[in-house]
């Protein structure tokens, strides 16, 4: 059992070193004057600024972590977005390069042309 790191035999050799350089009588009293200057550094706007630092550099990785997740993820997307507009245009070059290989008989013909209908429709229409 550990009370911020210092275990049970460490802390009676404390208690006796305090007992020896202060003395029975006055041990007491020097206990509540140490409480009292503790608890003065615990509100003190000093010992605030002190824990909101540490609070800050604890979580500074993951907050560095994150943003630079988010920048990564910005430049993917930007990635993709060109890569996009790439083939869009390889796209577009590519289908005026066939237009160009079609006669334009064929296109109009292949534009016009309706859609077939089966003959076995055509003679149940017509038998009834």
């Amino acid at each position: 059992m550990n009370f911020l790191g210092v275990g049970p035999l460490e802390l009676i050799f404390i208690l006796l070193i305090a007992i020896i350089v202060v003395g029975p009588r006055d041990l007491s009293k020097t206990a509540r004057t140490l409480g009292r200057y503790i608890n003065r550094i615990y509100k003190s706007e000093a010992w605030r600024t002190l824990t909101d630092a540490s609070r800050t550099l604890r979580s500074l990785p993951n907050r560095l972590a994150r943003e630079a997740a988010i920048e990564e993820l910005d430049e993917v997307g930007q990635s993709l977005q060109q890569a996009k507009r790439d083939m869009e245009e390889e796209v577009s070059s590519l289908e005026k390069g066939m237009k160009a290989w079609t006669t334009p008989s064929e296109t109009a013909a292949h534009e016009e042309k309706e859609p077939e209908q089966t003959p076995g429709k055509q003679s149940e229409t017509g038998n009834e």
